[in-house]
């Protein structure tokens, strides 16, 4: 064999063995793998006082049940007035919920200004309640099997002046006087920040 048929053949070898590796190494970065992922969102399902309101839209419910801490001999038993203090319970049912939840609550100032809310303070479950500036900031750990129920406790002051007594008259002398509690929740998903 002549040295110009080897060079030939030494050629034609390598370059077929450098295609042959080219068409290995290409098929290694073009190598796809296929299969189904399949996702279920988190419940996010929350109960205020009984009523679901994690359907995306703004819930209100009444609290119609305020118990009574001080009362007056000289007004109705389960009435409000001025002097009268008592309290309502927030419970807020997080069981079929699977993530943590952050949630607010915002005092707003009431219709009469010698109503007042006194404090908050979280009785039982599984997470925590601390005041932040006016607002009441809660957290709810995830898989917390347990009602958080917060007692909102308020007063009407009796300040027993002319300006006071006037505005104590108007809401009373009402047809059917309710005493609105400007009290709104807001819920979150919380991400540990």
């Amino acid at each position: 064999m002549s040295k110009k048929r080897i060079t030939v053949l030494v050629i034609m070898s390598a370059a077929l063995l450098a295609v042959f590796v080219a068409s290995y190494s290409f098929a290694l970065f073009e190598s796809e793998i296929t299969g189904d992922v399949e996702a279920r969102p988190a419940n996010w399902h929350i109960k205020v006082n009984n009523t679901l309101i994690s359907t995306g839209v703004t819930n209100e419910f009444t609290i119609n049940s305020i118990s009574y801490t001080k009362t007056d001999a000289n007004v109705r038993n389960g009435k409000f007035a001025p002097g009268i203090e008592g309290f309502y319970d927030l419970i807020i049912d997080p069981t079929d919920t699977e993530v943590s939840i952050k949630y607010t609550i915002q005092i707003e100032e009431f219709e009469n200004q010698n109503l007042t809310i006194d404090y908050l303070e979280l009785l039982s479950g599984a997470g925590t309640l601390n005041q932040v500036g006016d607002d009441y900031v809660g957290i709810i750990p995830l898989n917390s099997n347990t009602q958080e129920r917060i007692r909102i406790y308020l007063k009407w002051i009796d300040l027993n002046t002319d300006e006071a007594n006037a505005e104590d008259s108007i809401m009373g002398t009402r047809e059917n006087p309710d005493v609105e509690i400007p009290v709104s929740v807001h819920f979150i998903q919380y991400l540990g920040e």
